[in-house]
């Protein structure tokens, strides 16, 4: 299972820091109580097209189960950051074509309508988790019309404001935040987000 941690740190700072980066620890999702550390492991991560680098993710466990702690440019099962994938995602519901996004971006088309097709796939499900999340922090849900993943992206912006509204600027990027709502399986093969907010 995953746990994303909201870090201001980017993909250079956290490899940089390596073993040495501060990564806050978490409580139990099962116990409620404060896991102790299991070791790390390695990971790449794709913050352009040129660079993929190796990063240390650190591990907890607790109730005989172990979590990453990811930080929050990480997204699950995927190597490219989370605000390239969100900014690719969202300009393909605007409109932009696939090639086009991919040209930008430096990737295969391959890559990006992966993203796509897996967005689309969950885009129901994304949609209901980030409203609910709005009612969560006490903000209204939003009113929501489209195509599910136009619906999807709508969802996550409401959940966004409705987060920098409620507990100010500390919320980070966007794409950031969505990613950490669903425990970092924003475009994962689960079926079911763990909806850390929820």
């Amino acid at each position: 299972m995953a746990i994303v941690w909201p870090t201001e740190l980017d993909v250079d700072g956290c490899v940089g820091a390596g073993r040495e980066v501060e990564v806050p620890r978490p409580d139990c999702p099962g116990c409620r109580q404060p896991m102790p550390f299991w070791g790390w492991y390695e990971r790449d991560v794709r913050a352009s097209a040129e660079v993929i680098h190796r990063l240390s993710v650190r591990r907890a466990r607790c109730c005989e189960r172990t979590h990453a702690l990811l930080p929050g440019f990480v997204t699950w099962g995927r190597l490219d950051a989370v605000e390239v994938i969100g900014g690719a995602v969202e300009r393909m519901c605007g409109g932009v074509g696939m090639r086009r996004v991919a040209e930008g971006l430096g990737l295969k088309h391959t890559t990006v309508r992966d993203w796509r097709r897996r967005f689309a796939w969950r885009a129901e499900l994304l949609a209901v988790g980030f409203s609910r999340f709005c009612v969560a922090i006490g903000d209204l849900a939003p009113r929501l019309s489209g195509r599910p993943e136009v619906v999807a992206v709508a969802a996550a912006t409401a959940a966004w404001v409705a987060a920098r509204r409620r507990f100010g600027d500390g919320v980070g990027a966007l794409w950031r935040l969505a990613s950490a709502v669903v425990g970092g399986h924003l475009l994962s093969t689960n079926t079911d987000p763990p909806w850390a907010a929820a």
